[in-house]
C-alpha cells in the first residue's frame, strides 16, 4: 500500500465544500459537521500531502466556526443536515447557538496545526497564525477562572474524549442512555449561564474541570504559536506566548500532575480535586517544551511509553485506557477499553520524538502503519487484535491519517542524526 496514495484517496472522499471553502468531514456518512479539532489533525496530515489543501482547511476553520467571542465552536452541522441536528440535540441538549455553531469547544489542535504550517518564506500573509493566537487569547479570557489559571471544559464533550472514564465521578455512564441523559442536563443548565465558567460555578453547575487533554493542546499551541511568531520576526508576540505557556504549565505541574501514576490527571474545580485518573490523555503535555525542561517528559515516557512494561502499549497500538483485555463492544460507549485511535497513536509519537525517544517513535509509526493495511481508515481499533471499529467502515475515518505525520518526523529526526 502507498500510503500516501491512500490518505489521498480517503480524504477525497470526505473533502466538502460550505461556508465559503473547503474542508473535510472526519467520516462522510457518520460525522457530517465542520469539527473543529478534526480540522486541525486534518491539516498536519494534508500538509505533507497537499498542503494547499491544509492551509485552505484551517482557513475555513477559522472563518466558519469562530464565534462572536472569538472561541473556536467545536461543531458546525453542514447544510442540509437538520435531520442529523435534530437528533444530536435530542440526545444531547441546546447545543448549538442560533447561527448554527455549538457553545461546546475543542482542544486548540487548530491553533498548533495553522502554527506548525506556518512559514514565513511562503505564507507572507500571517493572518491564519494571527487567527490561532486570537484563538488561544480568547480560550484563556473566556475559558479560565482566574488569570493566569488553566483553561476549564463544562462539558465532557469539549475534552474530546466524551465517555472518558476521567469523568466517570462527575457523570452517569452506566449506560449509553444513562451517558446522553447526564450530558443534555449538562448542557441545559449550561444554556442558562451561556457557557461561562465563573457564571457556571456560581450557577452550581456540576462540571468544572482542567482536563489534560484540553490543558496538554492548549500548552502545546502556546508554545508552537511563539515560535511561529519568532521565525516571522515578531519576538514581542513570542515573548507573549512563551510567558502564559510558562504560566500554564507551572499551575499544571501543581494541580493536574499525579505523581503516583506518573502522568497528568484532571481537576475537578468544584470539588477542588485532582482526578486521580490514568488515560492516555496524561501524557499530551509531555510533549511540550515546559514539561520536557521540568523533567516530565522522560518520567512520562519511563512510566507509560515504554512497551512491553507499559499498561497502555499492546501489542497492535496505544491505548486510551489502561489494557484490561476485555473485548471491545463496537455499540459500547466510545474512548473505554483498549481502543486505539488515530489521535491516541499520535500523541504517544508526538510524546516519543519530543523527548528524542526515535527508536520509539518509528515504532509508534509503524504501527499506525500496519494498522491502517490491516484494518483500514477506521474510527478505532483494537490495541489486542488490530480490529477496526466504528466509523469509517465503507469510505474511512480520516485520523489515522496522522500517520503521514508520525512518518515525516521521523524522517525529519532520522536526517538530523546523520
Amino acid at each position: 500500500m502507498d500510503l500516501a496514495a491512500a490518505c489521498l484517496e480517503m480524504f477525497a472522499h470526505h473533502r466538502v465544500q460550505a461556508f465559503g471553502g473547503a474542508f473535510h468531514v472526519p467520516a462522510a456518512r457518520e460525522y457530517s459537521c465542520l469539527f473543529s479539532w478534526d480540522s486541525g489533525y486534518h491539516a498536519l496530515a494534508l500538509r505533507w500531502i497537499d498542503r494547499v489543501a491544509a492551509v485552505e482547511e484551517l482557513h475555513t476553520l477559522y472563518a466558519a466556526n469562530t464565534t462572536p467571542e472569538g472561541l473556536l465552536a467545536h461543531e458546525r452541522p453542514l447544510p442540509g443536515t437538520d435531520q442529523r441536528t435534530a437528533m444530536v440535540i435530542d440526545w444531547f441538549g441546546p447545543i448549538y447557538r442560533p447561527d448554527g455553531r455549538s457553545w461546546l469547544i475543542d482542544p486548540p489542535v487548530a491553533a498548533y496545526a495553522a502554527a506548525k504550517i506556518f512559514d514565513p518564506d511562503i505564507d507572507t500573509d500571517a493572518a491564519l497564525l494571527a487567527a490561532a493566537s486570537a484563538h488561544l487569547r480568547t480560550i484563556d479570557r473566556y475559558r479560565t477562572l482566574s488569570p493566569h489559571g488553566m483553561p476549564v471544559i463544562l462539558h465532557p464533550l469539549e475534552s474530546g474524549a466524551d465517555a472518558s472514564p476521567l469523568f466517570d465521578g462527575l457523570v452517569d455512564v452506566s449506560s449509553r442512555r444513562a451517558m446522553f441523559a447526564s450530558h443534555k442536563a449538562l448542557s441545559l443548565g449550561l444554556a442558562v449561564v451561556r457557557y461561562s465558567p465563573v457564571e457556571a460555578r456560581d450557577a452550581g453547575h456540576g462540571f468544572i474541570v482542567s482536563d489534560p487533554i484540553f490543558c496538554g493542546w492548549h500548552l502545546l499551541a502556546l508554545e508552537e504559536v511563539a515560535s511561529a511568531w519568532r521565525r516571522a520576526g515578531r519576538t514581542d508576540l513570542a515573548e507573549a506566548f512563551d510567558t502564559r505557556a510558562s504560566q500554564l504549565a507551572e499551575v499544571m505541574l501543581r494541580e493536574m500532575w499525579c505523581e503516583a501514576l506518573g502522568l497528568f490527571g484532571g481537576f475537578d474545580h468544584v470539588a477542588g480535586r485532582r482526578i486521580a485518573t490514568a488515560t492516555l490523555g496524561g501524557v499530551v503535555a509531555a510533549a511540550s517544551r515546559n514539561m520536557r525542561t521540568a523533567g516530565v517528559g522522560s518520567r512520562v515516557i519511563s512510566a507509560h511509553l515504554r512497551p512491553p512494561r507499559s499498561a497502555f502499549w499492546g501489542p497492535f497500538g496505544v491505548s486510551f485506557n489502561p489494557l484490561d483485555g476485555r473485548e471491545i463492544g463496537p455499540r459500547a460507549l466510545l474512548w473505554r477499553g483498549d481502543v486505539v485511535w488515530g489521535a491516541t497513536q499520535y500523541w504517544a509519537h508526538l510524546v516519543l520524538a519530543a523527548n528524542g525517544e526515535q527508536a520509539l517513535a518509528a515504532r509508534a509509526t509503524v504501527q499506525m502503519e500496519d494498522l491502517i493495511r490491516r484494518s483500514g481508515f477506521r474510527e478505532y481499533y483494537s490495541a489486542s487484535t488490530g480490529a477496526g471499529y466504528g466509523a469509517g467502515e465503507v469510505h474511512g475515518f480520516t485520523w489515522p491519517a496522522l500517520v503521514l505525520e508520525m512518518a515525516a518526523t521521523d524522517r525529519d529526526q532520522a536526517r538530523r542524526a546523520l
